[in-house]
């Protein structure tokens, strides 16, 4: 912005980048206001004395009529403003309106210093806001804020300020503001700080002038004044990112400062800094200071740091491999001892779960062998418990047998048709003979109609005896267990449920596991390897089924086992 001035008059090159006029507007023909021949005077006088003094509104509004239709083209623009006040205040609401607006087409004729169509626009938007007319409103105050900003009038400061603030105002009466009007906002605040950093210039010529806007640089020389304005924006999008880009590539930080420790241009300053170069540019009469500091103060020290950083990862390294180490050392170690305590838990385990039965064949076997049992019933007896104690005996064993063999991959399975039917049945019989003096109730649910497997009968007889077997341990104090069966879709669902513990949600994660066996005091009472169910899950996948468990503490557990039905053999 270049700004000249001989002491009588400012001008402005490229005035339209500012908001307002720096110097009054000079009167037209050396006066404020259109003058009158002696007749109209002397009726104008009287048409002011009804309407300000005897508040006598359509006599002054007659007589100011009487004047406008013999009224010169330079008389007209008073008149009519003067008619549209006084119809206004005798509330003629349609004249005031058509003579604001034939006001307003007066073009670039003053009222006094003001242009016409500015009063009238303004006296419109007055109208429509005092009927709450919010749609005219708005269309007013639009074009009398497009004119102000876009300096179709040029008023001092004072005089915009006011019809500017006013015309805003009206704006945001409105249900939302047009984007025009935002876009209008957004050039005032633009322009407003040049306005005020020209207008601060002239009264006081200095280097820097701040603004709300920001600072401004001043260059000039005098007699007569001519200066050149740099606003904030430029300085900072023309020179200043010139200039500081040198630095920033050293990394470095550099910035302009004024007396009052306030950043000019550039980054803001550290808090604490160990290294602050500073330059006072007074001596070329700019009253900052220049700072220079860096970015991180060991790119100075370059050498030193990267032998610091080696030794330090260095010794980095060595902490970590030997936490790493130790680590390896107490994992291994810790390994160790659970797998020697699974050992020892299972070895006891497994002689308890074979002391069981072999002490009953053997009492029973002694019982006969001497001769003590005399009735042939009781002998009968005797001999079918022995029988089933041994049969137990045989599957504990091949429990952990199939359980080794899965775990090596020598497992072979004899996959046959198997009708679940005629299976179930008879595996929920020999189940009941088994757990007969438990006292155990076992429900079964088959019903006639169930799909053909392809499976290993006795794989799978061993997966849901132990199913079975697992619901009597922990029926608790309930003494029933059931055993359903259905077919879904192309599956046959095979259900054990129980009404005992139940298992915990945190256990159900790991149910399935080798050697896991569930917290709380029941299952530590309830003897067992925990291999049953890992051998289920086994067995099942090996016949492409799946297993899944549904538990809740204190309401039993459920186990479901899903097996595809074999292929439909078609006859030829």
């Amino acid at each position: 912005m270049v700004v000249y001035s001989d002491g009588r008059d400012v001008r402005v090159i490229q005035p339209d980048r500012l908001l307002y006029q720096l110097t009054p507007t000079p009167a037209m023909s050396g006066s404020s206001s259109p003058s009158f021949s002696m007749g109209p005077s002397a009726g104008l006088a009287e048409a002011e004395r009804a309407e300000l003094r005897e508040k006598d509104y359509q006599r002054a509004a007659q007589l100011y009529e009487a004047l406008l239709a013999g009224a010169e083209s330079s008389q007209r623009p008073l008149l009519l403003h003067r008619l549209a006040r006084t119809s206004r205040k005798a509330g003629l609401r349609d004249d005031a309106l058509r003579y604001y607006r034939e006001l307003e087409l007066a073009g670039a004729d003053l009222i006094g210093a003001l242009p016409s169509d500015l009063v009238a626009n303004f006296e419109l938007c007055s109208i429509w806001a005092d009927e709450a007319a919010t749609d005219k409103l708005t269309a007013s105050a639009l074009a009398l804020y497009r004119g102000l900003v876009e300096g179709r009038w040029r008023l001092e400061r004072p005089r915009y300020l006011f019809y500017a603030d006013a015309a805003w105002r009206w704006l945001q009466t409105g249900p939302q503001l047009p984007n025009e009007a935002l876009r209008l906002r957004e050039a005032e605040q633009q322009k407003l700080p040049l306005s005020e950093a020209v207008e601060g210039f002239l009264q006081s010529p200095r280097r820097l002038i701040s603004s709300d806007g920001g600072v401004s640089l001043a260059f000039w020389r005098s007699d007569p004044l001519v200066a050149l304005l740099l606003p904030d924006e430029f300085v900072k999008a023309r020179i200043w990112e010139r200039l500081s880009a040198p630095t920033t590539a050293a990394g470095l930080r550099v910035a302009l400062v004024g007396s009052d420790r306030r950043v000019v241009f550039g980054d803001s300053l550290p808090s604490r800094a160990r290294l602050d170069v500073r330059r006072d540019l007074a001596e070329i009469g700019m009253p900052l200071r220049l700072h220079v500091w860096p970015v991180d103060t060991a790119l100075l020290y370059a050498d030193l740091n990267r032998r610091q950083n080696l030794y330090l990862s260095m010794l980095a390294f060595v902490i970590a491999f030997l936490g790493f180490g130790s680590y390896l050392t107490v994992r291994t170690v810790r390994r160790e001892l659970q797998i020697a305590t699974l050992k020892s838990e299972f070895v006891s385990a497994v002689s308890h779960e074979f002391r069981s039965p072999l002490t009953g064949i053997r009492q029973l076997a002694e019982m006969l062998l001497r001769g003590r049992i005399k009735s042939e019933t009781r002998r009968q007896d005797y001999y079918e418990m022995i029988v089933r104690e041994s049969g137990r005996l045989t599957r504990l064993v091949e429990n952990v047998l199939d359980f080794s063999r899965i775990e090596e991959g020598r497992k072979h399975y004899d996959f046959q048709r198997l009708d679940p039917t005629e299976w179930l049945p008879s595996l929920v019989e020999e189940f009941r003979l088994e757990v007969a003096d438990r006292q155990v109730s076992v429900v079964a649910e088959i019903p006639e109609a169930l799909p053909t497997l392809r499976g290993d009968r006795e794989a799978l007889t061993c997966a849901v005896h132990n199913l079975l077997d697992n619901a009597v341990k922990y029926a608790g104090e309930s003494n029933r267990v059931w055993l359903s069966a259905a077919a879904v879709d192309e599956t046959l669902s095979i259900r054990v449920r129980d009404e005992g513990v139940g298992i915990s949600e945190e256990d159900q994660q790991h149910v399935f596991e080798k050697f896991f066996r569930g917290g709380g005091e029941t299952p530590q009472e309830v003897k067992g390897v925990g291999l049953g169910l890992s051998l289920v899950q086994q067995i099942v996948k090996a016949h492409g089924g799946s297993i899944a468990l549904e538990s809740r503490l204190g309401h039993g557990s459920t186990f479901s086992i899903q097996l595809p039905a074999a292929p439909t053999v078609r006859q030829a």
